[in-house]
């Protein structure tokens, strides 16, 4: 598991909880828990625990990379070509908004555009 032992370093420190502790309250030894460390193999039972005794989600240590294939990869791409489209129509809508003096653009941080009529 990569970074794992960076990972815990920051959520120990985060959740101010020192890695002794931890060993106790997972059951495990000191020694134990920081050879588990230096080796990054871990049991998905210890993991868990982990976790649960930190209070995250097992994700927090997972780097899941879920590259789309087939019919996903087809609906990801079509869904993005999709969005682009909407995108560019909401861009001209606004531009013809703003040109006919009808509305006046704000901000897109206040997400607003205030009537002027």
């Amino acid at each position: 598991m990569k970074n794992f032992a960076e990972k815990l370093k920051k959520a120990l420190k985060d959740k101010g909880v020192k890695q002794k502790e931890l060993a106790v309250r997972i059951g495990m030894s000191e020694a134990g828990l920081i050879k588990m460390i230096a080796n990054g193999s871990v049991q998905v039972e210890t993991l868990e625990r982990i976790c649960e005794e930190l209070q995250l989600p097992i994700t927090y240590f997972l780097e899941v990379d879920i590259k789309p294939e087939g019919f996903w990869k087809k609906l990801v791409e079509d869904t993005m070509e999709e969005l682009n489209q909407w995108k560019i129509r909401a861009y001209k809508a606004e531009s013809q908004l703003t040109q006919s003096g009808n509305f006046k653009y704000v901000s897109r941080r206040q997400g607003v555009l205030a009537s002027v009529a």
